[in-house]
C-alpha cells in the first residue's frame, strides 16, 4: 500500500468534511439568527421601551386614492334647517348661521353636540367630532369620506362657536364633493406597520404612549396637471386624499399629532398644546 497516497486522501476527505460540517453550521446560525430577528415584532419592541399603547384598529385591505373639490352650496341646500339666520358666501362654499337662541347642550357634552350637528346641520350626520378648543369656545368636526375622516382638512369643516356656558350660538361649515370615477384601489398599511414606520423614524421615545389610533384621509399636495386642472374649475381646489394613519404620540407634557401615510409610509407630524 502507497501511504502517501492514502495519507493523502484521508487528509482530503477530512477537509471536505470539515468544509461541510462548517457550512452546515453556519446555515444553521444563520437561519436561527433570522428567526430571532423576525421575532422580534412592534408589539415586542414598545413593549421593551416601556411605550404603552391602546389595541390598534383593524382596518386593513385595499383602497384608493380620492379626488376632490369644495361643494357649492345653494339656498335649497338650506330649505329644512329652521331656527337659524343662514348666509352663503360669495363663492358659494360655505354656510355661516346664527342661531336665534343657544342651543343647550349640558355644558357641551359630546353626546348634545352630536345631536344638535345631526338634526340642525345640512348633511350634519356626515361630520365627526375632532377636539373642542383649550379655550372651549370652539368645536371642530370633520366631514367622512367612505366613513372616514377628513384629518385637518379646510374644506370638509365644520366648527362651532360656544358660549360661556358652552351653548351653540353659531357655526360655519364647509363641504367636499367627491369623484367616483376611475378608483384604482391599492393594499394599505395594517396600523401595526404604520406605527413601525414611526418606530425606525425615531418618533417613538421609550416611556410614551400612543392613542387615538385612527385610519383617514389627508390632503396629499397637488401635481402640476392638477394644479392646472383646478384652475380650470372656476378657481376651485381640487383635493386629493390618501389613506393616512393617525396617531397622538404624548411624553409627558409634549402630545405630538402624527400622520402616516398608509400606502408608502411617509410622515406628517404637528405638535399640540397639552
Amino acid at each position: 500500500m502507497d501511504w502517501s497516497k492514502t495519507k493523502t486522501i484521508f487528509i482530503a476527505v477530512f477537509l471536505v468534511l470539515d468544509i461541510f460540517l462548517a457550512v452546515m453550521f453556519f446555515n444553521k446560525y444563520s437561519a436561527s439568527r433570522f428567526e430571532v430577528i423576525k421575532a422580534t415584532t412592534i408589539e415586542q419592541k414598545l413593549d421593551e421601551d416601556g411605550v404603552k399603547y391602546e389595541k390598534m384598529p383593524a382596518d386593513s385591505g385595499e383602497r384608493s386614492i380620492i379626488t376632490a373639490k369644495p361643494k357649492i352650496f345653494s339656498e335649497n341646500d338650506l330649505l329644512f334647517l329652521t331656527k337659524q339666520e343662514l348666509a352663503i358666501s360669495s363663492k358659494g362654499t360655505k354656510i355661516a348661521s346664527v342661531l336665534d337662541k343657544p342651543y343647550d347642550t349640558d355644558g357641551a357634552t359630546r353626546d348634545k353636540l352630536n345631536s344638535f350637528v345631526k338634526n340642525n346641520v345640512y348633511q350634519g350626520g356626515e361630520y365627526s367630532y375632532w377636539e373642542r378648543s383649550q379655550d372651549g369656545q370652539t368645536v371642530t368636526y370633520y366631514q367622512k369620506i367612505e366613513n372616514k375622516k377628513l384629518f385637518e382638512n379646510a374644506y370638509g369643516t365644520l366648527t362651532l362657536q360656544l358660549d360661556d356656558d358652552g351653548n351653540i350660538e353659531e357655526y360655519s361649515q364647509t363641504m367636499l364633493d367627491s369623484d367616483d370615477e376611475d378608483r384604482n384601489e391599492e393594499a394599505i398599511l395594517p396600523a401595526l406597520q404604520a406605527l413601525d414606520a414611526l418606530y425606525k423614524n425615531g418618533l417613538i421615545q421609550p416611556d410614551s404612549k400612543i392613542s387615538d389610533a385612527e385610519l383617514g384621509y389627508y390632503t396629499v399636495q397637488l401635481n402640476e396637471s392638477q394644479v392646472l386642472e383646478s384652475q380650470v374649475l372656476e378657481s376651485q381646489v381640487l383635493q386629493v386624499l390618501s389613506p393616512t394613519w393617525y396617531f397622538q404620540l404624548e411624553k409627558g407634557d409634549i402630545t405630538e399629532e402624527v400622520y402616516v401615510n398608509a400606502f408608502d409610509g411617509s410622515i406628517y407630524q404637528t405638535e399640540k398644546e397639552s
